[in-house]
């Protein structure tokens, strides 16, 4: 016997929907594997992030202002148009992501790997990116030398 499949029934197929914030922070309790979520327009401000396994995750258009993602794996991982205001990825691995159109004055990307990372650099110049990456200062802002 076959089971009965109504077409355009919610029994027929499953809900897509991305996760809510609290369902993240409760995920984030439990493990630091997250790799594959899809998180895109979710509210992810102040969340530490440290040293997840943020793998192909769908960041795109995520409000992550002051998140922190040191020592975190985002290998192509999508930020596109994410808001990463004062986020910090020290030592972060952001290899082949996406962050074209991301909001990046004022996070930090000190020792971050952005090999073949697609960068923003139509909202802010290379040169700012790769300050972060070398010296440590925010995106936008040059370290002051004494």
């Amino acid at each position: 016997m076959y089971p009965l499949i109504v077409k355009g029934s919610t029994m027929s197929k499953e809900k897509s929907s991305t996760l809510t914030r609290k369902d993240i922070l409760d995920k984030l309790a439990e493990t630091k594997d997250l790799h594959g979520l899809d998180l895109r327009k979710t509210n992810l401000v102040k969340i530490d992030f440290s040293g997840c396994d943020l793998r192909g995750v769908n960041f795109s258009y995520a409000n992550l202002k002051d998140a922190i993602f040191k020592n975190a794996d985002l290998r192509k991982a999508s930020l596109w148009n994410a808001n990463l205001e004062g986020a910090d990825f020290t030592e972060a691995n952001l290899e082949d992501a996406d962050l074209d159109y991301a909001k990046l004055r004022g996070a930090l990307l000190f020792k971050a790997n952005i090999r073949r990372a697609s960068l923003p650099t139509e909202l802010i110049p290379r040169k700012d990116i790769l300050d972060s990456v070398e010296q440590g200062c925010k995106v936008g802002q040059r370290r002051l030398m004494y």
